[in-house]
């Protein structure tokens, strides 16, 4: 899939033409090695983000918790919207788990943008909304009272092939350590440790170190 499709394939594949034309003309490709900090909790800075190739990780930071990795998403995933609509600084930091081709459209010009397109906002409103949808279903999976269970939704989401926009391709791996995967599921890196070998002995998924 070539970049600029994999930016259609999500949240734009929902808007109009029009707008999508005029989105992917005031942004700029914004590549970024693997392990590179995007932005960090507390950044003055508004502009919005599509991922064409490669993954991002969220790491949330919230009610006095330390941080740790919420989520991870991949081509047609656009995010840092929340900001562009409240103008606040960052509320999660945002890393690159592999090398990852972003698109990003600065605040500005996006700002440029809605002055000439009265619906501009609305489209950002769907895609605050889809992302409240996808923070409700993480939060509702986590109430899952078996633990296999609750690992496996995790697992699903985090792939993208749990509550991700339809359009979007799912990821064929998880940048993340099974520290991080207990984190996310609440539970203990004993028990995630000995669910991930249950899956990977009935050939549901492959464990791979380093």
């Amino acid at each position: 899939m070539k970049d600029v499709d994999a930016l259609k394939s999500g949240w734009l594949s929902d808007a109009p033409e029009r707008f999508r034309e005029s989105l992917l003309s005031i942004g700029r490709w914004h590549p970024v090695a693997a392990g590179t900090v995007i932005y960090t909790n507390g950044t003055e800075e508004h502009d919005l983000y599509g991922i064409a190739s490669g993954s991002v990780r969220f790491h949330i930071t919230m009610n006095a918790h330390e941080q740790r990795v919420a989520h991870v998403c991949g081509p047609g995933f656009w995010f840092g919207e929340h900001e562009l609509l409240t103008g606040t600084p960052r509320i999660m930091e945002i890393d690159a788990p592999e090398d990852t081709n972003l698109f990003r459209v600065r605040a500005a010009d996006f700002l440029k943008l809605a002055r000439t397109d009265s619906d501009a906002w609305r489209w950002i409103g769907l895609l605050s909304t889809q992302h409240m949808a996808l923070a409700l279903g993480a939060a509702d999976d986590l109430m899952l009272p078996s633990a296999e269970q609750r690992v496996i939704a995790v697992l699903l989401r985090l792939s993208g092939r749990r509550l991700a926009h339809p359009a979007s391709p799912p990821l064929g791996r998880i940048l993340m350590t099974q520290s991080e995967t207990a984190v996310a599921a609440n539970l203990s890196r004993a028990s995630v440790g000995t669910i991930l070998r249950n899956l990977s002995r009935d050939g549901l998924l492959a464990v791979n170190y380093g």
